[in-house]
């Protein structure tokens, strides 16, 4: 062969040889929520896996801010929300201050660029303040200057009224506190609990109307989703935790979650255990939780109503019924002789509501008496 067709053939072997070469994929970096770090609600660590960079501290840097946008969606349940924290990515990774970075679990090599598995300690809570300063994501006040932030009460798993909590039991109910709390949800006031015995006819009013007893009690104390909880050792010194979120007015459940926390040796403090089951479960119902409101809130807020009276006078019954329609979007549960009682889905607040109510009672000809009237549910008598 002469030297000119052997250099034609070297080069045509060569080019169909680069042509059908393909290059290593490597995947996008992810994150996944590993725990809450310390004591508080304020910081939680992450796996960021497949970050990379062209060195170690870029390929660090590249894990914080994937780290930083993956808390960033944890913190709200709206997706149109979340949709802008995934426009606004490049702003929020570079939020570098707000993260630290942990142990290096595995580095890998494309070329001579470090590719690092990692964990990264997230200050959620200044997070949180930042991305509502920026308007990513929405304020506990703007929120309230709509529809109001839903009102959450937390009771272990079984409580019956009047029941108290063992030390273990409040244990775990402030440590779930302390999430609602850094969250910017609205808790029951305990003093509402400890009035409950004093609610005897509110809670009659409700018969027929709630059917479930907790969900009967949280419309008494005015809450809007009630978690219950359970928490144990399923090991000498290991513990699990669930959660579960229901709306009060349908007793629907709405978010559920477990977890559990590492096995320890012998002489672990065994509430820091607990903590460590309650802290892996909470945090993954809790976005749950904020993605229900946000979506449920759209079509308004729901109200419990309940109406005594003589209603034999069909056409005072019908006043009432068609006044109510008016406040927004009514389902009745119990419509008979003597009451009225059901849901108002209503984009108006809470005391428009309430006002509206009484209104509608005196325009049938009756005389409104207040029974109960919280936040959430609005119990009349027609006399």
């Amino acid at each position: 062969m002469k030297l000119s067709k052997f250099l034609v053939v070297a080069t045509t072997a060569l080019s169909l040889s680069c042509s059908t070469f393909t290059a290593p994929v490597f995947a996008a970096p992810s994150a996944e929520f590993v725990e809450v770090s310390g004591s508080n609600a304020e910081r939680e660590k992450y796996k960021v896996s497949g970050a990379e960079g062209a060195d170690l501290d870029a390929a660090k840097k590249a894990a914080i801010g994937e780290a930083l946008v993956f808390a960033a969606k944890r913190l709200t349940g709206s997706e149109k929300e979340k949709q802008e924290i995934q426009k606004r990515r490049g702003k929020i990774s570079s939020l570098q201050n707000l993260a630290k970075v942990g142990k290096v679990t595995k580095t890998t090599f494309n070329g001579e660029r470090p590719i690092i598995d990692v964990i990264i300690d997230v200050n959620v809570k200044d997070l949180r303040i930042q991305l509502e300063t920026d308007k990513v994501i929405s304020s506990a006040s703007d929120l309230s200057d709509a529809v109001g932030n839903p009102t959450i009460l937390v009771l272990p798993d079984g409580y019956k009224p009047g029941q108290k909590y063992s030390d273990a039991e409040q244990f775990v109910s402030d440590r779930i506190a302390e999430f609602l709390t850094q969250r910017k949800f609205e808790m029951v006031d305990p003093k509402a609990m400890s009035e409950l015995q004093e609610r005897t006819a509110a809670a009659q009013a409700l018969d027929g109307v709630v059917t479930d007893p907790i969900a009967e009690l949280a419309s008494l104390v005015g809450a809007d989703i009630y978690i219950t909880y359970l928490a144990g050792f399923t090991a000498e010194i290991k513990s699990s935790a669930s959660v579960k979120a229901f709306e009060t007015t349908t007793a629907r459940l709405i978010a559920s979650a477990t977890g559990e926390s590492r096995q320890y040796a012998s002489g672990k403090p065994r509430m820091d255990v607990i903590r460590e089951a309650v802290s892996d479960c909470v945090p993954k119902a809790l976005e749950n939780i904020s993605g229900y409101w946000h979506e449920d809130i759209k079509k308004g807020r729901k109200y419990v109503f309940s109406i005594a009276g003589n209603f034999s006078d069909r056409d005072k019954q019908k006043a009432i019924r068609k006044g109510l329609e008016e406040l927004g979007d009514v389902k009745f549960d119990v419509k008979t002789a003597q009451k009225l009682g059901g849901t108002i889905r209503s984009k108006k607040k809470s005391d428009d509501v309430d006002e509206g109510i009484g209104d509608v009672i005196q325009d049938a000809g009756f005389k409104p008496k207040v029974i109960l009237s919280n936040r959430s549910t609005f119990i009349y008598k027609a006399e």
